[in-house]
């Protein structure tokens, strides 16, 4: 009996390898004979004990759709081990597997299957990194602006996660230029009082979204490297922040509930402070980003791509879902972005890559300082989610238990001890002066470190046959 599978390998990246394999007639008949069993056993047919009806009334009673997929898993799952274990691969986890051809009576089965190996990180210093933090400082005219969007908006409270940016909001702004690979810049600013073109392309942007645009950078522009030039660029919503305003009317003025002010000029004071607050909350945003940038400088990271896939395909359909609720496809958001289809699903996948590598340089770090999570970091992390999800903290935690999911309030956890653990160690300059971390009144040289995330005990199943389903040939 021939057993040989035909197969051939292609190593994408350090941690990517690329198998196209076609099955043998023979595996191709065992797995469509298991998956005909599978099924049997779920029938009842009279004069048949369950196992041991025919292949044709098994095919009868089912959806043919549902035996192919059956048999694929099948064929899949023994081929895909046999040729992992024949090149002594050893997946970091689930590959993922594209059916490109299945059919009982030719016999035959392809797919090519993207097999993820461990992430490799080399890290260069992160101890002692020195950054430019934002200049945190409030001017009359910020004021005076609050003070009239307040006066625009009656009093009525509106969520950052609601509603686009408008004039007066705090955001952190990645800008990459469209060409090159690099993480681009990230800017903390204010909605309305950066430069012109700027400004009209963030306008009504929420956080995460992505816009390409052609801007106009002023002579004075604080990265040199665009100041005074006009060029196309990817503009990357990071966070947003608002100063949260209690309801501004004559009732209110009279009574003087929640601010307590005493005359007008109170109130400015109070309201500047409030804006001082906003301004420094969403500066911790700026000074994580500056720190990831350094270290993605100065370090080498490999992922398998199906990480980054599946991030980017996730967000993909949630945006997709978001567009559909607005009568719209992904196409027409896409244009309305300034980008094409292709352009725009690329952008996606490059924000998720740069994601991925992050939270891959965080869990490495958290292993390299031998980090552990505390049930104080979980709580945090659990109370942030539960407020951008809308619920209570409890009810989210019910939720992760039932489906046996605390992945995303791990990584969380993880990012939020390893950031604060770069702040303390890290020089940030702040409106021009330097302030040390708390730990570098003691600052030693940290050495390169070479690291790998800690290895599974021991490598998952393949993934299943094919997420779109085969279809049967006539």
């Amino acid at each position: 009996m021939a057993t040989t599978i035909k197969f051939k390998r292609e190593d994408l990246n350090p941690c990517t390898v690329k198998i196209s394999v076609t099955a043998t007639p023979d595996q191709v008949t065992t797995g469509f004979d298991k998956a005909y069993k599978k099924f049997s056993k779920r029938l009842r047919v009279p004069g048949f004990r369950p196992g041991h009806a025919p292949k044709a009334m098994v095919a009868q009673a089912v959806d043919p759709n549902e035996i192919l997929n059956a048999a694929a898993d099948e064929i899949v799952r023994t081929t895909l081990n046999q040729v992992l274990n024949d090149e002594k691969i050893r997946p970091h986890d689930r590959p993922s597997v594209e059916l490109t051809k299945i059919d009982e009576i030719e016999k035959a089965c392809e797919y090519v299957a993207k097999v993820p190996l461990e992430p490799i990180v080399k890290l260069g210093d992160y101890r002692g990194l020195k950054v430019a933090g934002p200049k945190v400082e409030v001017s009359d005219a910020e004021v005076d602006a609050q003070l009239e969007e307040m006066r625009k908006r009656s009093g009525k409270r509106e969520a950052v996660t609601d509603r686009g940016i408008t004039e007066g909001d705090i955001a952190v702004v990645n800008i990459r230029g469209s060409k090159g690979d690099d993480e681009g810049r990230s800017f903390m600013i204010v909605a309305g009082q950066t430069f012109a073109a700027l400004d009209k392309a963030i306008k009504g942007m929420h956080v995460e979204e992505m816009k390409k645009a052609e801007l106009s950078f002023p002579a004075d522009f604080q990265e040199k490297a665009w100041a005074g030039k006009k060029q196309e660029v990817q503009i990357t919503i990071r966070s947003v922040n608002s100063v949260v305003l209690p309801e501004l009317d004559d009732e209110f003025a009279k009574s003087g509930k929640e601010l307590k002010a005493k005359d007008l000029g109170d109130l400015k004071a109070k309201l500047k402070e409030g804006i001082l607050e906003a301004k420094r909350a969403l500066g911790e945003d700026f000074i994580n980003e500056a720190l990831l940038e350094e270290i993605v400088k100065s370090s080498e990271v490999h992922v398998p791509d199906t990480m980054w896939e599946a991030v980017a395909h996730q967000r993909l359909s949630e945006e997709a879902q978001a567009a559909q609720k607005e009568g719209k496809n992904l196409e027409e958001v896409a244009k309305e972005h300034g980008m094409k289809f292709e352009e725009y699903v690329e952008k996606w996948q490059a924000e998720a890559k740069t994601q991925v590598q992050r939270a891959v340089i965080a869990n490495t770090i958290f292993r390299a300082e031998k980090m552990r999570l505390e049930n104080d970091d979980l709580s945090q992390s659990l109370n942030e989610m539960a407020y951008e999800y809308g619920v209570q903290p409890g009810q989210l935690f019910e939720a992760m238990k039932k489906n046996k999911n605390f992945t995303e309030l791990e990584v969380r956890s993880v990012y939020r001890k390893v950031m604060k653990f770069l702040k303390d160690h890290a020089t940030v300059e702040e409106g021009g002066k330097a302030k040390a971390g708390k730990s570098e009144a003691k600052a030693e040289a940290k050495p390169k470190v070479e690291a790998k995330p800690k290895p599974e005990a021991k490598a998952k199943a393949p993934a299943k046959a094919a997420e779109k389903k085969p279809t049967k040939k006539k």
